[in-house]
């Protein structure tokens, strides 16, 4: 999500301009390190379901490569302007959903459709598989824009699952493994018409930010596990708003309009207060919900009679 709004608003500050094109190309092929990376995190810490993240899989990697063929030749502008507002949208909802449900509902249904999941460290995870027409579409959609934008095919993944009632940590290790095929796949096609339009890939930026976000996706798979879910759940969704008015203000200023840089500052500082507004009551919520099921399970403790003195 970051590495192509910083290239293409942050690097011009610092006296460096990239065109769009080679913004996305350079987020790309970092994401291909770095994701593979924090994918073998999350693989490890038993946090992805090969059965979702394989679907979704088969769905974004060919829309991807289109996109990044159509990216070459299509004015992006108003494609930012709608990932913006979905964005922001899509963090909206998960900011709503503050309160993880999915796992007492899933204990409670019954089907052939619920899947019992362990993670590494002995979690167990129950929730429906739903490998249907909505989630081949968040995925080929989410591919097509990564292929365009360099990013949408995690953001879209992610919302899509956790909405549906997928813990968040096995949605983040799914959307790692998609986002990895997604990557790789865009970066061939831009590498194959850059090669055929015999246009410049940046390969210092690349070389220079392949060991940061190789060490990087090995800490992701590391917190993910150990932060709870719905502290991870607001998180994601103040990236989602700020990205969200990122992408938008992009749009904007490619369209010519020049709105004020200071909008969107004032845009992450807000994102930044609501997410500690809402983390509050979330924390109260769980701790309510830890005491309660504390004072049941104290309550089901069996009790057994003093024995009688003279016996012994």
């Amino acid at each position: 999500m970051l590495f192509v709004p910083f290239y293409t608003m942050v690097f011009p500050l610092l006296g460096h301009h990239l065109e769009p094109v080679q913004a996305v190309e350079v987020g790309l092929l970092t994401e291909i390190f770095g994701f593979i990376s924090s994918t073998s995190a999350f693989w490890r810490a038993g946090l992805i379901d090969f059965q979702i993240a394989g679907f979704a899989v088969l769905l974004a990697a060919p829309m991807a490569v289109f996109g990044g063929y159509v990216s070459h030749f299509l004015p992006g502008n108003w494609l930012l302007a709608v990932i913006g507002v979905a964005l922001i949208v899509f963090g909206f909802l998960l900011a709503r959903e503050t309160t993880v449900q999915a796992l007492g509902q899933s204990q409670q249904a019954s089907g052939p459709q619920i899947k019992e999941h362990r993670d590494r460290r002995g979690r167990l995870y129950h929730y429906r598989v739903l490998n249907d027409f909505w989630r081949g579409s968040a995925a080929g959609f989410g591919g097509m824009l990564q292929g365009l934008v360099g990013f949408s095919a995690g953001e879209l993944s992610t919302v899509e699952q956790v909405v549906r009632g997928m813990p968040v940590r096995i949605a983040a290790g799914n959307s790692h493994l998609i986002i990895a095929a997604a990557s790789i796949s865009a970066a061939v096609a831009h590498l194959v018409v850059s090669g055929t339009q015999r246009t410049q890939v940046p390969w210092n930026l690349v070389a220079a930010t392949i060991p940061a976000v190789l060490i990087g996706g090995q800490l992701a798979g590391i917190l993910a596990g150990r932060i709870p879910q719905d502290i991870l759940r607001l998180i994601l969704a103040t990236f989602l708003l700020f990205v969200g008015a990122l992408s938008a203000y992009r749009a904007l200023v490619g369209a010519g309009i020049h709105a004020p840089s200071w909008a969107l500052w004032v845009t992450f500082v807000a994102c930044v207060v609501g997410m500690f507004l809402l983390i509050r009551p979330s924390r109260s919520r769980r701790n309510a919900q830890m005491c309660a099921a504390g004072c049941a399970s104290c309550d089901a403790v069996e009790t057994h009679p003093a024995k009688d003195s003279s016996n012994t």
